[in-house]
């Protein structure tokens, strides 16, 4: 009895597809914001930004300013030739909610909530998600192993009493 219970349970799950699950996707987007801000706490008076890590280079540049929101472009490039060669993502920051999205990829067009799978593009049913976990993971890369490719040293002059 409770395996034909479970297999009816398991139907009506694939009847349904893929759920979304917005706490998550939020949780996930207020952690983006807070990493972006101790990555570029000067982005209202600055523009861009630069990172190293490792093989991999990372960029921030403000591409657009309003009242409640801040669209900044992330491009990320390795030394390595062909790999993630122009890639970036645009990210939106929601000041108000303090949440940041990845609103297009240079992979892909703009994004969905959910994709029917399989589709053409081969596009998962929650590539939104897997783009901000990846943007995410990125993000707390530059924190942990990145070093601002910006900084400027003080002179040895200047610190001497």
């Amino acid at each position: 009895m409770t395996e034909k219970k479970n297999q009816t349970a398991l139907r009506r799950r694939r009847r349904r597809g893929y759920q979304i699950d917005l706490a998550d996707l939020h949780a996930l987007c207020e952690v983006n914001y807070h990493r972006l801000m101790r990555l570029f706490p000067d982005y209202e008076q600055r523009s861009d930004w630069d990172f190293a890590a490792g093989d991999v280079t990372v960029a921030l540049e403000v591409t657009a300013r309003g009242r409640y929101t801040t669209d900044m472009r992330l491009r990320y490039h390795s030394a390595t030739p062909r790999v993630w060669a122009g890639s970036y993502f645009d990210l939106r920051l929601y000041h108000d909610a303090r949440m940041a999205e990845i609103v297009h990829c240079s992979t892909s067009r703009r994004f969905e909530a959910r994709y029917r799978y399989p589709n053409p593009d081969m596009l998962q049913r929650d590539e939104k998600y897997q783009q901000n976990r990846f943007a995410s993971e990125l993000l707390s890369f530059c924190l942990t192993h990145g070093r601002s490719a910006d900084a400027v040293l003080p002179d040895a002059d200047t610190s001497a009493p």
